[in-house]
């Protein structure tokens, strides 16, 4: 480096009034420099400040020590500028030169230089101005510019999602100056990492899917832990799982992991960007990146909801025109917006699109579905039955439902559909007319047989009486007497299967108490010869279920089991009541002492009406089953003695209790 002597520094002095610069500018807050013949004359301390330099070393030094400190690139161009001011070419140059200072910090100076003779010699007087702060922010703002206009193209774009990606991908390497990249989206189904956008990299050596919870795959970890990665220098990096290999063989030296995160703190996707280079990812990178990433999240995020939104329609659309009866919607004012494809069908003008209830019906029709679409917008859902006669002469009948779509933001909407139920209100009808025709044979039938049955059991009781009946003839009529009652107990059971089969039942508040106490009188009236005792704990007003006159009806049939299944004349019963499961059931346990159930037999002996097995109990468990069903109730029969079933029979009813 070319160094000033002693000598001619003082000659540059006297020619030139250093002490007048010094005074003018040694306090001054301006940079000044002051160079002739290349070698640097005055410098004061605010621009050798910006160097890392004093004053003192800077004079009598060449202008290349002020150049070092640029880049190779600035550094040539800076010394040309120079030279053509200081030998006349230029009077005036004004440029802004980046530079790293010998603390390692950062600057920009915005450096002024002027041409000056004096005494017949060239002079470059420069003044420089630290513009650091006004170059960063003009960056930041250069940087989100070109940030929005990523995200902006993304967001106009009409092009698929992979080449969204893409473009956002090539503009995000080209504004960092990164090599190379790839962009992977979230696949939530298959916990994925999909491959859908890349940049300098072969795409055939590339893996196209990556799974979320693969250890050895950077990728993977970032959508696990949701943070950024940074990796400086990745030959520096110690990584005991060895995720750098593919890095290395790329020759990458920088590389960065970032996720796309949605607005529900969501994955959905990965952006990987990396530099043969070694870059530093500065405040204001990661500023921007995070930009980049947050507003391509909510394009991604949108575009998801724009393609959710088509399959819902093209579902609906489907749904709709499969639909065996008209399907529409309509705006608050009536005016058509959709409708299926049985309307279209149906209609002489298939084309319903913004048609008015008057453009399609007669003025009276028209202005009732006016007032009824007003309804239904005012009151809520709207449901009737009409009748339409078709091009056939035929008249069908429909079950319309009507109702409002609230739209927030928007004006409400006007939904409706119909089905088809002419075939249902015929079934209907003949089940009707079926059910009428057998109530009315069974009604004959109990009528008539009861008839006749009195007239047996009249006889059979006076020939008993003959005290000179013989024995043989006794026991026979005593048996024939038994069947008859069976019979009438029969027809009065199938009955009540009729009236509780017919789908119309009320319940009502009832007393379990007073149901029992009628049961046991009738039982033991049907069993005269025998001393029948019944123990229980239940008291009239203790309890209230919601049941109905049928109740005391399985209370018989199963007090009815117990006194046939003990073979003593004395008949001890036992019907046992709590509240069980928090108040939620009442528990009846009625218990015999009788010859008991078999396990093979208490599968079967409370079967359904449906079931097809051998019913071995007649119709009146069968009764029972049904009645406690209705009630939404259980019952299960169990062995009084643990598995001993020979020692008695424990029919459990469970009923839900309160009024």
């Amino acid at each position: 480096m070319q160094e000033m002597t002693k000598e001619k520094r003082n000659a540059f002095e006297q020619e030139l009034d250093i002490s007048m610069l010094k005074m003018f500018f040694d306090a001054s807050p301006q940079g000044v420099l002051v160079i002739n013949d290349g070698i640097i004359i005055y410098a004061n301390k605010s621009i050798t400040e910006n160097l890392g330099i004093t004053p003192e070393t800077a004079i009598g030094k060449d202008v290349a020590l002020l150049a070092s400190v640029l880049n190779s690139a600035e550094r040539e161009d800076a010394l040309k500028r120079f030279m053509q001011l200081s030998q006349g070419k230029k009077k005036r140059d004004k440029e802004r030169l980046k530079f790293v200072n010998r603390d390692g910090v950062k600057r920009v100076l915005e450096i002024t230089a002027h041409s000056l003779n004096v005494s017949g010699k060239n002079y470059v007087m420069t003044y420089g101005v630290d513009v650091t702060a006004d170059e960063l922010s003009r960056e930041t703002v250069a940087r989100e510019r070109k940030a929005y206009s990523i995200i902006a193209e993304a967001a106009l774009s009409t092009e698929d999602i992979s080449k969204v990606c893409q473009q956002l991908l090539e503009g995000l390497i080209e504004t960092l100056g990164f090599d190379l990249g790839t962009i992977r989206l979230f696949h939530e189904e298959g916990q994925t990492l999909d491959l859908i956008a890349s940049v300098n990299i072969e795409t055939s050596s590339a893996t196209k899917s990556i799974r979320k919870d693969d250890p050895n795959l950077l990728a993977s970890r970032t959508a696990r832990t949701l943070e950024p990665l940074v990796v400086p220098d990745v030959s520096k990096l110690n990584d005991p799982q060895d995720r750098m290999s593919r890095a290395k063989e790329l020759g990458i030296r920088t590389l960065i992991f970032w996720p796309i995160i949605g607005g529900d703190n969501s994955l959905q996707g990965i952006v990987n960007i990396a530099s043969r280079g070694i870059r530093t990812l500065e405040e204001d990178d990661r500023i921007f990146f995070t930009t980049v990433a947050g507003m391509f999240a909510t394009i991604l995020e949108r575009r998801k909801a724009e393609e959710d939104l088509k399959v819902s329609q093209e579902q609906f659309i489907a749904f709709a025109d499969n639909m065996p009866g008209p399907v529409f919607i309509k705006d608050h004012e009536s005016r058509v917006l959709f409708v299926n494809h049985f309307m279209k069908s149906k209609a002489p003008n298939s084309n319903f699109q913004d048609l008015t209830n008057v453009d399609l019906f007669r003025e009276g029709i028209a202005k009732d579905l006016d007032d009824e679409d007003q309804k239904v917008l005012a009151r809520g859902p709207i449901d009737r039955i009409q009748a339409v006669r078709g091009r056939d002469g035929k008249t069908r009948t429909f079950r319309s439902h009507k109702f409002p779509i609230f739209r927030e933001g928007k004006p409400p909407l006007i939904g409706g559909f119909s089905l088809d139920i002419t075939e249902q209100i015929e079934a209907e009808k003949a089940i009707n007319e079926a059910r009428a025709r057998a109530e009315w044979a069974t009604d004959l039938m109990s009528h008539d047989l009861n008839n006749m049955h009195q007239g047996i059991m009249g006889s059979l009781e006076l020939m008993l009486q003959d005290p000179s009946l013989p024995l043989n003839l006794r026991n026979l009529a005593e048996n024939a007497l038994m069947q008859v009652n069976r019979s009438v107990s029969l027809i009065a059971n199938v009955k009540k299967f009729s009236l509780v089969n017919k789908g119309d039942v009320v319940l009502q508040k009832t007393d379990p108490a007073q149901s029992l106490t009628a049961a046991i009188e009738i039982l033991k009236q049907s069993f005269p010869m025998r001393e029948i005792k019944v123990i229980t704990n239940i008291s009239t007003g203790e309890y209230c279920i919601m049941a109905d006159e049928f109740l005391q009806d399985v209370f018989y049939n199963i007090l009815h089991n117990g006194v046939k299944a003990t073979l003593t004349d004395e008949v001890t019963l036992e019907v046992e009541t709590n509240l069980i499961e928090d108040g939620e059931f009442l528990r009846m346990d009625f218990t015999d002492w009788g010859e008991g159930i078999d396990d093979r037999m208490k599968e079967n002996i409370l079967s359904g009406l449906d079931e097809r097995i051998r019913r071995i109990s007649g119709v009146g468990l069968t009764l029972v089953k049904q009645i406690v069903d209705i009630y939404h109730g259980k019952i299960w029969v169990e062995d009084r003695i643990k598995n001993d079933y020979s020692k008695g029979a424990r029919f459990v009813i469970l009923l839900p209790y309160g009024c």
